[in-house]
């Protein structure tokens, strides 16, 4: 008898459930109209730095950036950079930094990051070549205060002369003739002992 009161009144629960309006607004939240202002901060971003930025830097080289955005979400954005550096000085470079710094409205830096462009094998970068690279640097939310600003810094390390192998030796003070040194090579290798012989 339980198990039939049941069986009817389940019928009825569903039907008085399906019945009722279900209202699905939900009010306006912080979190949306955080999101809509950031949206709002990209697109001037966009509109203000679009093209491509070349900054050359004397005696270290020329680095373009050929994109810059302000990515990520409210309470975690970053500005992202992709740029090229270029050897423009008169000497191969051994090594470079390359660094992009989020600004204040007063120029201090809020956050910067930076980039160690070093080719893999132990050659330098040539004049002329160029080494590709992105670097993301979070804004600490200084985008939402007017004024704030970007900007890219270079170092580059020139290859130094090589010092020779053989430095010539000075002529002692008071010598009239001094004969040249005297290197002895055994390429034969006749002097070389290979073991006992009985």
């Amino acid at each position: 008898m339980n198990s039939r009161r049941t069986s009817t009144a389940i019928p009825l629960l569903l039907a008085a459930a399906c019945a009722t309006p279900v209202s699905f607004e939900r009010p306006d939240h912080a979190l949306k109209t955080e999101l809509q202002d950031f949206q709002v901060a990209q697109q001037v971003f966009r509109e203000q730095n679009t093209g491509v930025h070349k900054f050359d830097f004397e005696g270290h080289g020329r680095v373009t950036v050929r994109e810059i955005t302000l990515d990520g979400f409210p309470g975690s954005t970053y500005l992202k950079c992709r740029f090229h550096y270029q050897n423009r000085t008169k000497k191969p470079v051994v090594q470079s930094w390359v660094s992009l710094d989020v600004l204040d409205a007063e120029g201090r830096i809020v956050s910067t990051q930076s980039c160690h462009l070093i080719v893999p094998v132990p050659i330098p970068i040539a004049r002329g070549s160029y080494y590709s690279d992105e670097l993301r640097t979070p804004t600490y939310d200084a985008y939402l205060k007017e004024g704030w600003s970007w900007r890219i810094r270079c170092v580059a390390d020139l290859e130094a002369e090589e010092e020779p192998l053989n430095p010539p030796v000075k002529r002692p003070a008071g010598v009239q003739h001094l004969p040249p040194p005297v290197i002895i090579k055994d390429r034969s290798g006749r002097n070389r002992q290979r073991g006992w012989q009985w």
